[in-house]
């Protein structure tokens, strides 16, 4: 019976919190976005973006930038899925943009290594891939990749948890390791802290960067590894989901670290919820992949590989980002 109030203390918490923040769930339509603008260009485009989720602020925010570069600049059409963090869907709905024979296809993989079916088929249609955010592991096989400096994101959160902590701390990842950019996050962060020998990692586990999954495992966390204090996520929504499970355990001592930046997130910076979060730059990114992909199908030269930095953003910054 206790663990069962538990479960529905945490339940409400999560609610309350989700209420609070005011966190954006775009479910999983498939959404075409035109425009009648007329425009001088005498061929109009048809483009296709694969998002890995979007039910996720940030993916939200990446969608803004496309659409700005995509269809208000240039009076493209912009077809956009939701593969819902699954990878069969995501190859399914790759397989049906080259059927669709769109211009260019942008994607943030599921599965860093899973996507490798959905790229080679790109590349036997000769249809260019721009890989937005995640990087897969055979980027040979993409034209272009727009990302955060995702090892630098991690590695600023370990770096202002050695300084928070006085080097001292008995941490618990959430992670999503099948996910390269979440690899390199950890990796990052792990690098900052691993010359700080009072931090020790005592407690691990893909939390498949969802609020809904963090949450468990944080209760889990707590439970058996009760010494705590101090949480790294790999995404907001993960931060929330830990979050949930600390106050329902009304735990007061517990730090959370996140990455992404959202505002969800800064709203918990200002309120004291969470220490900070390393914010990155979605819409940004996503007028950059809309810039690229102009300049490839003009077969002009572009950087494989581009990274936007990230920053630390806490009680010290926090209003210069909060919207």
């Amino acid at each position: 019976m206790k663990t069962s109030k538990k479960m529905k203390s945490a339940s409400l918490i999560l609610t309350l919190i989700l209420i609070m923040v005011t966190m954006v769930a775009c479910g999983s339509k498939t959404q075409e976005t035109s425009t009648t603008t007329s425009s001088k260009e005498t061929k109009k485009h048809t483009f296709a973006a694969s998002y890995f989720t979007l039910n996720n602020p940030h993916f939200i925010d990446w969608s803004k930038g496309l659409k700005s570069e995509i269809v208000d600049k240039h009076g493209d059409k912009l077809i956009e899925v939701d593969a819902q963090l699954d990878i069969n869907k995501q190859i399914s709905d790759v397989e049906d943009f080259i059927q669709q024979k769109v211009d260019a296809i942008f994607i943030a993989p599921v599965d860093s290594k899973g996507i490798k079916t959905a790229l080679l088929s790109a590349k036997k249609a000769n249809i260019p891939v721009i890989i937005m955010d995640v990087p897969p592991q055979d980027t040979d096989l993409v034209t272009a990749m727009v990302t955060t400096d995702n090892f630098m994101a991690g590695k600023v959160l370990g770096d202002a948890m050695v300084k928070n902590t006085g080097g001292k701390a008995n941490v618990a990842i959430i992670d999503w390791s099948v996910v390269q950019a979440v690899v390199d996050r950890t990796d990052g962060f792990t690098a900052a802290v691993k010359a700080s020998p009072g931090i020790k990692v005592v407690a691990r586990q893909d939390g498949k960067a969802s609020t809904e999954s963090a949450l468990p495992i944080m209760e889990n966390f707590l439970q058996s590894n009760p010494e705590i204090n101090a949480v790294f996520t790999i995404n907001d929504p993960s931060a929330v989901g830990a979050l949930a499970a600390i106050e329902a355990a009304k735990r007061t001592d517990i730090k959370i670290y996140s990455i992404d930046g959202s505002q969800d997130a800064i709203k918990l910076v200002k309120d004291n919820k969470i220490a900070g979060t390393s914010a990155q730059f979605p819409v940004k990114m996503g007028q950059v992949a809309g810039d690229l992909v102009y300049k490839i199908l003009n077969k002009e030269n572009v950087e494989k590989w581009v990274k936007v930095e990230s920053l630390f953003i806490d009680q010290s910054n926090y209003q210069q980002y909060l919207k």
